[in-house]
């Protein structure tokens, strides 16, 4: 009788948590199992192909989780500069929940696999992409030229990329909101 798939995603709520809190290298089949309270069998069952497999998801399902994310504050935003406003305030109340443990859902990740493990870069950069097209999107919609949108879309992620890894050295939110004044001040002044 094969395992029910609430052990497949167990094993990958697990991972993403793990992975992002601690890193790839740093995190164990066993302690993924562990922490999922999956048993040993349905590992192998669901991801044959072992740790790099679980990375590659669980990048994939980070990198979607944020998009939607997006996707939903977008629907809500009035213009770009708010949208990104509200994911880094969002963002902020996270890493203040975790006592600025956690990071970015696919980095640390990414950091530490590409260009090594190709199905975990390929998950990023469909992740990434995600999130700048939803970006762009709404810039797109406020006016803001096609070729210029593209550009301040994939900057921000830049961005808050960096914001996130600043704010967990220095355990304190106030890279996010800098980075989120300026991002915002950036997206005003293209719009026509």
């Amino acid at each position: 009788m094969p395992a029910p798939r609430k052990h497949r995603d167990a094993i990958l709520a697990s991972a993403v948590k793990l992975f992002r809190r601690q890193g790839y290298a740093a995190t164990g089949l066993a302690e993924i199992l562990n922490d999922s309270g999956a048993p040993k069998g349905s590992l192998y069952h669901y991801f044959p192909a072992g740790k790099a497999e679980i990375g590659a998801e669980a990048v994939a399902l980070a990198g979607a989780k944020v998009t939607a994310t997006l996707q939903d504050l977008a629907a809500e935003a009035q213009d770009p500069g708010e949208l990104i406003a509200r994911y880094l305030t969002l963002l902020a109340g996270w890493m203040r929940q975790s006592g600025f443990r956690d990071g970015c859902p696919i980095t640390t990740t990414l950091l530490e696999t590409v260009p090594e493990q190709d199905a975990i870069r390929a998950a990023g950069v469909a992740a990434f992409a995600g999130w700048s097209d939803v970006l762009e999107v709404s810039a797109r919609k406020s006016g803001i030229a096609p070729e210029r949108a593209a550009k301040l879309a994939r900057f921000s992620i830049a961005v808050l990329e960096g914001a996130l890894i600043q704010c967990r050295v220095a355990g304190d939110e106030s890279p996010l909101a800098e980075a989120s004044a300026e991002l915002r001040a950036l997206f005003d002044a293209a719009r026509p």
